[in-house]
């Protein structure tokens, strides 16, 4: 099984090593065979109204400072750009999971977005986008960054059909709130506490049904990101991952992951990725004779 992903030369600019990072990891995930790759088409900006607040929407597509460059990152045309067409993918790949059940976005630089303006490295919030474009379906987000997704938390206030939970080592902000839930793990605690609140996740998703799970596999949380405060083991990042899948997987829930953080070298970062798709391919090709969905 190749996992359909959604990717576009104008996410990663070459110029923008946070974003240039994301070839890297489509030329591992292809050379790997991990995925089928589909082409990203840019999102028309008439979507985007009424998500974002419409001054700093305004001011992000025509690069008006200070604001354009709210997220951290210099605002120029082909940052824009990338983050256009990151959301057309991301519409493109949650459309393609609620009809077959599973997709990736190789993306990243959403949760971090409050509707007012962007922060730490997101410039729109393209997890917020989902239930933006689909009101009638429930969305629910699971975010396993090192950081909390306190844009996301703020969004779920605003959106009565999405549903943010936070597994984290680095709060940035995320206290939970209105359909918002927050787990914040520390290192001393150890992957046994991180086990426990993947299983609250699971509570959650049952409680609230979702239409679709929308996953933030972030691999900063690795012991060897110098942001990362949970240092999680390799086989444990996957054994998250692995879990997230098979939490949708056993009840039928379509869902569509993105790649997220990761501040190590970007070959690093790649292989991490390609863990986490691994894991999605493990889960979906379970036989049910093992006790999974088939």
């Amino acid at each position: 099984m190749r996992v359909p992903a959604w990717f576009s030369a104008a996410y990663a600019p070459a110029e923008v090593p946070l974003l240039a990072r994301l070839e890297t990891t489509r030329a591992l995930l292809q050379r790997l065979d991990l995925v089928e790759l589909r082409e990203a088409d840019t999102i028309d900006p008439q979507h985007l109204r009424g998500l974002h607040d419409e001054d700093y929407l305004q001011a992000f597509l025509e690069g008006r400072a200070p604001l354009a460059s709210r997220q951290g990152i210099r605002w120029t045309p082909r940052v824009r750009d990338a983050s256009l067409a990151m959301l057309g993918g991301q519409l493109q790949a949650a459309g393609h999971a609620l009809e077959h059940g599973i997709a990736m976005n190789i993306a990243r630089g959403f949760h971090h977005a409050h509707p007012a303006a962007g922060s730490g490295y997101c410039a729109l919030n393209g997890l917020a986008l989902l239930a933006h474009a689909m009101p009638a379906r429930r969305i629910m987000v699971v975010d396993c960054d090192e950081h909390g997704g306190n844009g996301t938390e703020e969004f779920a206030a605003r959106l009565p059909n999405l549903y943010a939970m936070s597994i984290f080592g680095t709060r940035f902000g995320c206290r939970g709130g209105v359909r918002s839930w927050a787990y914040h793990v520390t290192h001393e605690q150890g992957y046994a506490e991180y086990r426990r609140a993947l299983g609250q996740a699971a509570s959650l998703v049952d409680e609230h049904r979702p239409d679709l799970l929308v996953y933030q596999a972030g691999a900063d949380c690795h012991r060897e990101d110098p942001k990362s405060q949970l240092k999680l083991a390799t086989d444990e990042l996957f054994e998250r991952d692995l879990t997230v899948f098979r939490m949708a997987r056993e009840r039928r829930i379509p869902i569509l992951f993105v790649v997220a953080g990761g501040y190590q070298a970007a070959e690093r970062v790649a292989r991490l990725n390609a863990n986490t798709v691994r894991a999605a391919r493990i889960a979906w090709t379970e036989s049910a004779a093992g006790g999974r969905a088939g």
